[in-house]
């Protein structure tokens, strides 16, 4: 699970993680964020297939925690085939809501006027419609009766709602014509979890659970109203994937080394010099679903510490390392000013909008490490970042990504 703001490089870590899995599990969320996997079939972005997909013995599963279009998935499913990735090996639990085509129209109206920062994919309204009872379910498809029935009673809805944005109707006939189509397409693919995951764990199977996000985007416990309809954390897990908390036995926080942000809501170590265009063009960051430029900024220790404590991390997966390479000083933010007020813990979003970040400052090390494969490989002054990183959040660093590929992700536990 992600630690910060999301794109923290959940993706890479899934694949490098992957190999020891049987399952691979998406808990939560939509296609509203991307996964990069870098691989010798080429970069693929992947928004709701999970990132284990590319070894064919996985079974890769979209949890009920999800929302899903089930067009997107269509062809995010037929560009993995054209690349050569086989596919059968992925389920949908049949708990998983849909997002229908009037979710997506009515997010991009709201957000016209509403400025929270979303990707106008339907999440948000989606996951609305399911805590207000309307939603459809990705296992309704298999009963049309029912479709057109749950149909009849939201479209009037919707379309009123459509209506007031300004948007034309929609119809209920080409709905179910659509809905139809996505039942003929996915009907092998819709499975009960629930005894999938028990055998699993009760054989003694290896399952990876993979989030979206990060924690400051968590509908709980993040920057509220700037944060996602659902809850990227390791409870969200349990009751997104159907895992009982006590089946999990690592709880890994995926951690930039330094921060990035996309979307609306306050960002307390953003820096708009030229320090923060240097990180955000060598660290390529632009979003993966919606190519925004990410806002970026230094570590945020306080934030992090914060995640370490909502998740119970067992370790980090530090990723980006590399990007940090060039830089004569590196700050890390330990601490919240505002006023005459230190603040150590992570503020109300009105607060956060408000404080100055507490920064101590380091020498960087001026040296590649792109080609270290081992900690003993890594320069001095990176390794003395790591370190005091860990102190700092109180969770061992066990992983150090200095690159994109498998291969440069380093292993502190062996």
């Amino acid at each position: 699970m992600g630690t910060q703001w999301g794109d923290e490089g959940k993706g890479r870590v899934i694949d490098y993680l992957a190999s020891d899995a049987d399952f691979c599990v998406r808990f939560q969320g939509g296609n509203n964020a991307g996964h990069t996997v870098i691989n010798d079939l080429g970069t693929f972005r992947l928004h709701l297939v999970p990132s284990g997909i590319f070894f064919p013995r996985i079974h890769c599963l979209l949890g009920a925690g999800m929302v899903i279009d089930p067009d997107f998935l269509l062809e995010e499913i037929a560009s993995l085939g054209n690349a050569g990735v086989d596919t059968t090996n992925l389920w949908i639990d049949r708990r998983a809501h849909i997002v229908w085509p009037y979710h997506r129209f009515l997010d991009g109206a709201r957000e016209q006027s509403t400025k929270l920062g979303t990707t106008r994919r339907g999440i948000g309204p989606a996951y609305g419609d399911k805590s207000a009872y309307r939603g459809i379910r990705i296992g309704d498809l298999l009963h049309p009766g029912s479709v057109r029935q749950r149909l009849e009673d939201v479209l009037p809805l919707k379309n009123c709602e459509m209506a007031y944005h300004g948007l034309p109707a929609l119809k209920l006939e080409e709905l179910l014509t659509q809905a139809e189509k996505w039942e003929q397409s996915l009907r092998a693919r819709i499975v009960d979890s629930v005894p999938l995951l028990r055998q699993a764990i009760q054989s003694g199977q290896r399952i990876l659970l993979e989030g979206q996000l990060g924690v400051m985007r968590d509908l709980d416990w993040g920057i509220y109203p700037y944060s996602t309809a659902s809850s990227p954390t390791a409870g969200g897990a349990c009751s997104g994937a159907g895992i009982p908390p006590r089946s999990i036995d690592q709880v890994i926080g995926v951690t930039k080394a330094y921060s990035t942000s996309v979307g609306g809501g306050p960002f307390p170590t953003e820096v708009f010099d030229t320090e923060g265009e240097r990180l955000r063009k060598i660290g390529d960051e632009f979003g993966a679903t919606t190519q925004r430029p990410r806002r970026c900024g230094w570590f945020d220790a306080v934030t992090v510490r914060y995640a370490a404590w909502l998740n119970g991390l067992s370790a980090i997966a530090l990723t980006k390392l590399d990007v940090l390479d060039s830089f004569e000083r590196i700050k890390v933010c330990t601490a919240y000013r505002i006023g005459d007020q230190i603040l150590t813990e992570v503020p109300d979003t009105i607060t956060q909008s408000q404080v100055e970040p507490v920064y101590e400052e380091f020498a960087g090390w001026k040296s590649s490490t792109a080609d270290a494969h081992t900690w003993d490989t890594l320069p001095s002054g990176a390794q003395r970042y790591v370190r005091h990183i860990e102190e700092l959040v109180d969770v061992p660093v066990r992983y150090v990504s200095v690159g994109p590929r498998r291969e440069q992700m380093i292993s502190l536990s062996t």
